[in-house]
């Protein structure tokens, strides 16, 4: 039994020991005011008799030997009736009452499990970022070993500082990510990539068709997107990519000489990605192309 469910419970049993209580102290208020009720309406027809001995007395009013009493039967009747309703009302509040706490309780759980989630998918984020840039720093490695050029050394340098970047962008989302999981905000595409794909240091060709296009989005969750779409592009394109905006998708395509089976880590995040922000991503490799679609409204 998850912890959910023994709030629920618990909060279930509480509710029917509450309107337990009610009930026992609503039923004894109810038979002591009958009681008087009683007294009260016999004593006006007692007062009736004596000025009036043929006055036809209600149904649920006996006399005998000059004394008058109620009909067991009516008093039984008042009393059940007097109970259903109550019964019946009860029972109707308390399955709404549950119904709603069970509905707060789950989208509370869900809120929770989307957090942590999202933090969870974060992390895989950063390790494939640290991963790419250890991928690239390691090549960059091997050609100043065969042959140190300046250029090579300012390409380094430049991936450690997009890292640390990288890193402490993380680092400020994880700190926000209540608030970071469900805002969304207008975004210009064309600069949004722009920003994305200078964090790739590479001499592959990059033809980009831009259009204006805004769209209303999470921020941190787009440029996670774009930037695992162009990280595999670059990883495996051969020598072109290309990235065009539509009005309502972004196509990104590369070149490939033969197809490399990597993780899928990063198109899985972004798949991830994409079904918690209500995107939709679809891609394919067809004859010597990769092609990554991302759609939205």
């Amino acid at each position: 039994m998850n912890f959910q469910v023994k709030i629920f419970l618990t909060f279930a049993i509480s509710v029917v020991l509450i309107f337990s209580v009610i009930n026992f102290i609503t039923i004894n208020f109810f038979k002591e005011q009958q009681h008087k009720y009683e007294e009260e309406i016999l004593s006006l027809y007692r007062e009736i008799l004596k000025q009036n001995k043929n006055y036809q007395l209600p149904y649920y009013i006996k006399a005998y030997e000059n004394e008058l009493f109620f009909e067991e039967s009516y008093i039984t009747d008042r009393f059940q009736r007097f109970s259903k309703t109550i019964l019946i009302w009860e029972v109707l509040l308390i399955l709404v009452l549950s119904y709603l706490f069970y509905k707060i309780l789950n989208i509370i759980s869900r809120k929770e499990q989307e957090e942590e989630e999202f933090l969870r998918f974060l992390f895989f984020v950063l390790s494939h970022k640290i991963g790419n840039f250890l991928s690239t720093l390691n090549t960059n490695i091997e050609i100043l070993r065969l042959n140190p050029e300046s250029r090579v050394l300012e390409r380094m340098q430049t991936s450690c500082n997009i890292i640390g970047a990288e890193l402490k962008k993380t680092m400020e989302t994880i700190k926000k990510l209540p608030k970071t999981a469900r805002s969304r905000q207008k975004i210009n595409l064309t600069e949004l990539i722009k920003n994305v794909n200078s964090k790739f240091a590479s001499d592959k060709k990059i033809l980009f068709s831009k259009k204006e296009v805004n769209v209303y989005n999470n921020l941190e969750a787009m440029e996670t997107i774009v930037f695992l779409l162009l990280d595999n592009a670059f990883r495996y394109a051969h020598s072109k990519i290309h990235i065009k905006i539509f009005r309502n998708a972004v196509a990104i395509r590369n070149d490939f000489t033969e197809i490399v089976k990597g993780s899928g880590l990063g198109l899985q995040i972004a798949e991830y990605l994409c079904r918690s922000n209500k995107l939709q991503l679809k891609y394919r490799a067809k004859g010597e192309h990769f092609i990554a679609v991302l759609i939205f409204n």
